[in-house]
Order: C-alpha cells, then sequence, then structure tokens
C-alpha cells in the first residue's frame, strides 16, 4: 500500500489544484475507474505529496487520495479541467500491458519510479500501442529505484532547458 505520487509544479506562476483531477485507470480501462478533484494552490517550484490510505513508508506531508491505489499495469492522468486536457500521462490509458510496462530495464511493478529533471513537460497525448513496451517514456523520462524507495519524494529536482540564442 506505500504508493505515492507527487506532483511538481515547474510553471513559474502559482497553479489553482481546484482545476485539476487526478485520473486512475485501472487494468487498461478507457474510462477512470477513480477520479479525485485537487483542491488548493500549488506554488511555483513547489511539489504536493498524494498517497493511498494505507501508506506508511513517507514520514513528510501527504494528503490521502482514493485514486492513489494503482498496480503495475494501470494508467493515471493528471486532468486539467479547464481546458478539457491531459496535463500528464503515466502508462498508457486504454491499454492492458499484463502485470506491468517495461522498457529499457525499468519496470512499473514492485518499483519506485522519479521523473528525471531534465523533463520540464508532461506528457498530454496518450501514447498509441498496445503491449508492456507501450509506455514509451518509460525508459526516457523515468528513473527506477527499489521499491518503497521515498528519499527525494517531496522535493522534486528540476533542471529546465537552457535556451541557446544565435549569434
Amino acid at each position: 500500500f506505500n504508493k505515492y505520487i507527487e506532483i511538481f509544479n515547474g510553471t513559474g506562476a502559482s497553479v489553482n489544484l481546484g482545476n485539476y483531477q487526478l485520473r486512475l485507470y485501472s487494468n487498461g480501462s478507457a474510462s477512470p475507474s477513480t477520479t479525485n478533484t485537487l483542491s488548493g494552490t500549488l506554488a511555483a517550484g513547489a511539489t504536493i505529496v498524494y498517497r493511498n490510505s494505507s501508506a506508511v513508508a513517507y514520514a513528510g506531508s501527504s494528503t490521502a487520495l482514493t485514486a492513489v491505489n494503482w498496480n503495475g499495469d494501470d494508467a493515471i492522468a493528471l486532468y486539467n479541467t479547464v481546458t478539457g486536457m491531459n496535463e500528464d500521462i503515466f502508462g498508457v490509458i486504454g491499454n492492458d500491458p499484463g502485470s506491468s510496462w517495461s522498457l529499457g530495464g525499468n519496470f512499473t511493478v514492485d518499483k519506485t519510479l522519479r521523473r528525471k529533471a531534465i523533463v520540464y513537460s508532461g506528457v498530454t497525448v496518450n501514447p498509441s500501442g498496445t503491449g508492456s513496451g507501450a509506455f514509451i517514456t518509460l525508459a526516457s523520462e523515468w528513473d527506477q529505484f527499489n521499491t518503497d524507495d521515498v528519499n527525494g519524494l517531496g522535493s522534486h529536482t528540476f533542471t529546465p532547458p537552457t535556451a541557446s540564442v544565435p549569434v
């Protein structure tokens, strides 16, 4: 039950979380099985941690949500209710990969996954394809750690891209 999800605000401005939902898509479903509308304001550069109500591994500040109840083959989306679009998708909505997604040595079952510091935008379009390799950003955007590794949770490191200026 030690399930957590951290949301990081890298926009440069405060975000009204009331405009967002956390949606869980269980077992390959194309429709959310659980939806939680978020609340509060997330300051620029800040994180918020949501947890399963039975999670005990992380001692930091967190809020229990019913959507934080996935296993290795479920997709999760951060949905913007104002734009009617996904801001970020973990996994592949509508695809049941079997027991987990796997790509590039990373797996979505019995592992801790952290977004790489170089990723500066979410996955807004659901990846196409089926099977365990359809989660195409699993290897390129995520670092894998052992189960229940909560080191760094609540303090996302972000390395924004640098702009190059022609001379």
